[in-house]
């Protein structure tokens, strides 16, 4: 049973789901201690009868929701059970204003706030006030229709309504408040990996072609001076998907990219993408060229250090050009990008494993 429930709890996949079973929870549990209090009290049948009815019509209520799924309509229903039938009858039936009920009013116009926007809602929540006050002015100026209660039944009555309807209003709020911040933190959340996925290639795990753009239009390019930007390409990667599979060529890429993304921590504040295809961009800060090339060296060599347990004969090596984006030759970062893919493409074609600069 408790199983069940768990699961039941977790299908409810929205806050409208949720508050509607937790309210409806709560006037179920109230509706039962009232009428428990009316039999001890021992008020009179009708108020038992009256809390006997609504709380048999919550649970009707509750599987016409189950069965249709139509919550906001359900929602709106129910308040209206209790706003203009429940608490009226019992106001007259319990000790009108000698008892708890105006705290039960005002608990009714509470779960009426929580219901589902519309016109519906405005409409009811206008009703329900006509029907308190009408509700007061009857009892006021006809006070022998109401069913009065001992003294001693009225501090057992306020004592008990406070207790119970201060936990309810305890526990809905808090779970109202709570489960703002938690739909607060999945949307933030949502966002921000949203935010990666725009910005990351989902194979290497590194910036995409886009961000790589922004940050050179962005950053680089109002301060040239310092940066420079090296493109490298995985030889033979064709040959490699031909002989060992497209899963295996992934792997190979996948595991250079963890290599160049090292260079760019280590450099920090640098950005380091996966152009496409085989290619990938490290557009680092250096002091000098030969600084720039050699860190460049460095990555070409550690490239040829990498091995595969499924395939040890398999040996990787990348080609890279490195150029400053300080160059008086580019006037943006696009064009900046087409010399050095073109140059790569011209180098690559005629030597591999090799680092030049333009």
């Amino acid at each position: 049973m408790i199983e069940r429930l768990k699961k039941f709890w977790k299908d409810q996949d929205s806050l409208e789901k949720t508050l509607f079973w937790v309210i409806m929870a709560l006037c179920f549990v109230v509706g039962i201690f009232s009428t428990i209090l009316s039999a001890y009290e021992r008020i009179g049948v009708v108020s038992v009868v009256v809390g006997t009815v609504c709380c048999i019509l919550f649970l009707v209520l509750s599987v016409f929701a189950y069965k249709t799924h139509l919550y906001a309509p359900s929602h709106l229903v129910m308040c209206a059970i209790v706003c203009m039938f429940l608490q009226p009858m019992l106001f007259f039936a319990c000790g009108g204003f000698s008892s708890a009920m105006p705290l039960y009013f005002i608990a009714g116009i509470l779960l009426l706030s929580f219901g589902p926007s519309g016109i519906a809602k405005r409409v009811l929540f206008v009703l329900s006030l006509c029907v308190y006050i009408a509700t007061f002015l009857v009892a006021s100026f006809y006070p022998h229709v109401v069913t009065p209660i001992s003294p001693d039944m009225e501090f057992v009555d306020m004592t008990v309504s406070l207790v119970v309807l201060g936990l309810g209003v305890f526990a809905l709020g808090s779970y109202v408040l709570r489960s703002y911040e938690n739909e607060l933190v999945e949307k933030k959340n949502l966002v921000a990996k949203l935010d990666y996925l725009a910005k990351h290639d989902s194979l290497t795990g590194l910036c995409n072609r886009r961000h790589l753009l922004d940050y050179l239009g962005n950053i680089v390019w109002l301060e040239r001076n310092g940066y420079y930007i090296a493109m490298y390409r995985v030889n033979n990667i064709e040959q490699i998907r031909e002989m060992h599979g497209p899963f295996f060529c992934d792997s190979v890429i996948c595991d250079v990219g963890r290599l160049i993304g090292q260079m760019g921590l280590v450099g920090g504040g640098e950005c380091v993408a996966y152009f496409g295809n085989h290619d990938f961009v490290h557009v680092m800060q250096a002091d000098s060229e030969i600084e720039a090339l050699a860190r460049a060296e460095k990555f070409r060599d550690e490239v040829t250090h990498l091995s595969w347990a499924e395939h040890p004969e398999v040996n990787v090596t990348v080609s890279g050009i490195v150029t400053a984006c300080s160059g008086r030759g580019y006037s943006n970062t696009t064009q900046l990008l087409q010399a050095v893919y073109g140059q790569l493409s011209h180098f690559n074609a005629i030597d591999k494993n090799t680092i030049r600069k333009i």
